[in-house]
């Protein structure tokens, strides 16, 4: 399944426009006039310079929370007391469209019987995010206690085919289409990559038609990521064949197949060295694979030319790759290891070198199965057993700390099989539920339900979730229960 790059900004500056200010400093020294109850009224220079300085140092700091993490800029509230008086001061953080928010820092105290406050705005754009990223804004809406799901049988309700044989290997979304690859190993796949517009979030629409990557053989793709005009797929075809990576040019209709690559100095059979999992960031894609029989299975590809795919270094795990989280240069990697965490340093990407990991977690039968990271901070979702979700400092990825773990649940339905964070909650995809948990206090990470319990987890469908991803303010899961049907879920908080 593919992880997703959520809004990290390394090598982009973060456009910014000045919108508004409330407050209008006349000059150095001098009073200010402020607009209160349809009057105006001359207030001290100095209580009102010092609102200013707090709104203006909130600002900045919302500044360098977007240069470090796209996702780190969310509302916030607090208080601080100056000589006699208390001042609020308040973030709020308004999403501009798919790519951008609007930031406004308002401080707010009492005067004399009278509420005062000054507010300052600004226009923050993630580049980063613009050219192939992600577009789930971390900015909570809504009443996410009770989501909302529709649902649908990929064959029968969105392509008009009733008959089972599309198994989804990986979704993702990106500026208001999904795009859906298909991995069936009991029959052809034909196609076996489909693109929909979701300008209507909920109701997918076919924009047909869907592509056969490769005609030759029938087993189809394990993963999907889009940045620009152009996706990428992880190949579920043998390294003996040719290739475990293809470039697929989405700016035409129908799309077309630019590229097939075989990671070179990769040798196995049968399943050995298939494209597993898949990971864009800036120019590079990450490719991880099934166990080699020879080789390495984190493999990093420069496609700055698209056309033109050029592997610049590797890395042996002596496992599956089941997902890769890239950020500044650093990759974490999730695989059935007893490590279930490698860290490493990609600075050089022609030498990739391994600087840290899980050591110390639980072990038995949990395998590192899924991952995100915002800011400093690292979660890694497992397989069921105990302590299936961790969360890591990792402001030195070459020595990690336990923050907190816990375990989600009990039975072997409990696999985190895809994980997101926003603000201060976390969403999980298990093989049966789709589940949200608070993680604001972690050192008490509790269900976001209804009545703070797991039994309210919104069941899903159909079993074997599989892939999530998540634009604006909806979330999309992907489902394969045992008949191989496959479903597609849209899932957004209620009103």
């Amino acid at each position: 399944m593919k992880a997703r790059l959520c809004g990290n900004t390394r090598g982009s500056a973060t456009l910014e426009i000045l919108i508004a200010f409330t407050i209008l400093a006349l000059a150095l020294g001098a009073a200010i006039l402020m607009s209160f109850s349809n009057q105006t009224i001359v207030i001290d220079s100095e209580t009102n310079v010092e609102a200013i300085t707090k709104a203006q140092a909130q600002l900045e700091k919302v500044r360098a929370d977007a240069r470090e993490d796209f996702n780190l800029v969310n509302p916030t509230s607090s208080t601080e007391t100056s000589g006699a008086l208390t001042y609020t001061k308040n973030v709020a953080v308004e999403p501009v469209g798919i790519f951008s928010k609007k930031v406004t820092s308002t401080v707010t105290w009492q005067s004399a019987g009278r509420t005062l406050s000054v507010a300052l705005s600004t226009l923050l754009t993630n580049p980063q995010s613009v050219v192939g990223g992600g577009t789930c804004s971390s900015v909570l809406s809504g009443d996410w206690k009770n989501p909302v799901m529709t649902y649908y049988e990929f064959g029968k309700d969105l392509l008009g085919d009733p008959s089972s044989g599309f198994p989804i290997g990986g979704i993702d979304v990106f500026n208001k289409k999904l795009y859906v690859v298909v991995n069936n190993s009991n029959g052809n796949n034909f196609p076996n990559l489909f693109q929909f517009d979701i300008s209507s979030p909920s109701n997918p629409v076919l924009i047909p038609p869907g592509i056969d990557t490769d005609t030759s053989v029938k087993t189809g793709l394990n993963g999907i990521a889009v940045a620009g005009n152009y996706a990428y797929v992880a190949k579920g075809l043998g390294p003996m064949s040719s290739g475990q990576l293809q470039v697929i040019d989405i700016s035409v209709n129908p799309m077309v197949v630019k590229k097939t690559y075989k990671v070179p100095g990769v040798t196995g059979t049968g399943g050995q060295g298939v494209g597993k999992t898949i990971f864009y960031y800036d120019g590079y894609v990450y490719l991880g694979l099934t166990k080699t029989n020879s080789g390495p299975e984190f493999n990093i590809i420069d496609v700055s030319n698209p056309l033109n795919p050029t592997k610049v270094g590797g890395y042996t795990v002596a496992n599956d790759l089941n997902a890769i989280f890239v950020k500044d240069h650093y990759a974490y990697l999730a695989s059935p290891n007893a490590e279930n965490l490698i860290i490493l340093d990609i600075a050089n990407p022609a030498n990739p070198v391994r600087v840290g990991g899980s050591s110390g977690l639980t072990t038995g039968g949990n395998h590192g199965k899924s991952i995100y990271a915002v800011g400093h901070t690292l979660y890694l979702g497992r397989t069921y057993g105990s302590r299936e979700f961790y969360i890591f400092n990792a402001a030195n990825p070459a020595a990690i700390s336990t923050v907190a773990d816990k375990d989600t649940g009990s039975g072997n339905e409990t696999s985190i099989n895809g994980l997101f964070i926003r603000d201060y909650l976390a969403f999980f995809l298990t093989d049966e539920q789709f589940q949200i948990w608070n993680i604001a206090n972690p050192s008490n990470i509790i269900p976001w339900t209804q009545n703070m319990n797991p039994s309210e987890f919104l069941e899903l469908p159909a079993g074997g979730g599989t892939a999530l991803d998540c634009e604006s303010n909806y979330v999309y899961v992907s489902l394969v229960p045992s008949n191989n049907k496959g479903y597609i879920a849209a899932i957004t908080s209620s009103p």
